[in-house]
């Protein structure tokens, strides 16, 4: 297991200990539902929230924000700042969504991988994918390059954008290569020397745009092996894989890291029985 999450682990054994069966209840069945753990994790980043907000952020639709929102209502994780109100709600996370939201990062972040490889059921990708990024960066052809830049350093654990129309197809991918590569560009203007002339080629479209760097990316489905999926970013060069469904909807990212974790465990397990003669 990599040291970060071995460091984290001890701490929250102790706390684990102090935790109810109804917060661990509740954890499990936002996990169990995209649409709630989705919107559940917008909290992270802001106090109060509405179905239109979490629709702008996630490009989910506000219906299906909205249901997210009551039904974490309903079992007191989130409460109404005016209760009451018909339309324009805002709410918030109660002292209960608090505690959930945390157990669920940690879930995310150890305790789900670690399941999933002691059960070797990690066959799919519907089995690894979320483990590590549960929302991918998405992004549309008119942005620019910085604005991409800035959401990955937000959560340094995706290192992909992916750019989508207007109904949420992936049309394609912005990987850390492509921001080098544009950083290596601004670096050119700024010391005042040529830049490469893989560069200047892109010069035609608008400098330093989502559309000038970004390439179309090989895809996976959930119900594809992981093994096939590996091969795929092998094959191809890429780290991440966006994951769609039949429409080529984007529902998610295949991390590389998500492999990793996952493959280090059968590794491991390999020496062991190596070691035992097992």
């Amino acid at each position: 297991m990599p040291v970060f999450l071995m460091a984290r682990k001890q701490t929250w054994r102790e706390s684990d200990r102090m935790v109810g069966s109804t917060t661990k209840n509740l954890v499990k069945w936002v996990i169990q539902s995209d649409r709630r753990l989705v919107t559940l994790r917008c909290f992270k980043h802001a106090q109060f929230l509405g179905a239109s907000d979490i629709s702008q952020s996630t490009g989910r639709s506000i219906q299906n924000s909205s249901t997210a929102l009551s039904e974490l209502e309903k079992v007191r994780v989130a409460e109404q700042l005016e209760p009451g109100r018909r339309t324009w709600k805002k709410y918030r996370l109660t002292d209960t969504g608090k505690v959930v939201l945390e157990y669920v990062e940690r879930e995310l972040s150890t305790g789900m991988f670690e399941r999933l490889a002691d059960e070797f059921s990690f066959r799919y990708v519907r089995d690894a994918f979320r483990l590590i990024v549960t929302e991918p960066i998405i992004v549309t052809k008119g942005m620019g390059l910085r604005d991409v830049v800035e959401k990955v350093l937000e959560d340094p654990r995706t290192r992909s954008a992916y750019v989508v129309d207007s109904k949420h197809r992936v049309v394609g991918m912005i990987a850390l290569k492509e921001m080098l590569e544009a950083i290596e560009g601004s670096l050119s203007l700024f010391e005042n020397v040529r830049p490469p002339a893989r560069l200047r080629q892109r010069r035609k479209l608008t400098p330093f745009s989502v559309e000038a760097h970004m390439f179309k990316p090989v895809t996976v489905m959930e119900d594809d092996r992981i093994i096939d999926a590996l091969e795929k970013m092998i094959e191809h060069g890429q780290e991440d894989l966006p994951v769609v469904d039949e429409n080529g909807v984007l529902i998610g990212e295949l991390n590389g890291f998500e492999i990793l974790l996952l493959g280090s465990e059968v590794m491991r397990r390999q020496e062991r029985d190596l070691e035992t003669g097992a």
